[in-house]
């Protein structure tokens, strides 16, 4: 008998075996939709339970890691709505940090960027670059067709060359 199916039938541990082999993968997830520790923490709680409470309604055992991970993504957008998050509280969290070092620097612009592009576009980037996750699998994770995630992927690339060219000529001016 599979984990999954003991996780089904209510054993803890099963469950928590399952988490374990998924976690560091929740975490990347959330932590690139919201960056703030305690919100990772609080999406993470959150979708946890919402699996164990779920996990009857998984269909095929094989996709366990893609619905957990479509469920750490809802979590996650659903703390940045409850808490209304908005993009000048970001960028004023960001001014904190200390912007010596250029490569820090440029990593900050790419998130400050991502920050700015629609939701439905940063979570393909995230999973993709940030997750290391193939077009296909973010395809099932998302429950659209390949082709739509590619073209999600090449207009966000497109948003965030052109905020990254933005932000070069107002620091240029």
């Amino acid at each position: 008998m599979s984990i999954i199916n003991e996780a089904k039938k209510g054993n803890i541990q099963a469950f928590v075996g399952l988490i374990e082999q998924n976690k560091i993968q929740m975490y990347k997830t959330a932590k690139a939709i919201l960056q703030n520790e305690e919100d990772v923490c609080d999406a993470i709680q959150e979708a946890l339970i919402c699996a164990y409470k779920n996990i009857n309604t998984l269909k095929h055992e094989k996709y366990f890691k893609t619905w957990l991970i479509r469920i750490t993504i809802n979590k996650s957008y659903d703390i940045i709505e409850k808490n209304s998050i908005n993009n000048k509280k970001i960028e004023k969290e960001v001014t904190y940090y200390n912007r010596e070092n250029s490569d820090y620097e440029s990593h900050i612009d790419i998130e400050r960027a991502l920050n700015l592009v629609e939701n439905d576009l940063k979570t393909v980037i995230i999973l993709y670059y940030y997750d290391d996750i193939s077009i296909k699998d973010i395809a099932k994770i998302l429950n659209i067709p390949t082709g739509t995630v590619k073209s999600k992927l090449s207009r966000a690339r497109e948003k965030l060359y052109e905020i990254l060219k933005q932000e070069e000529v107002n620091k240029n001016e």
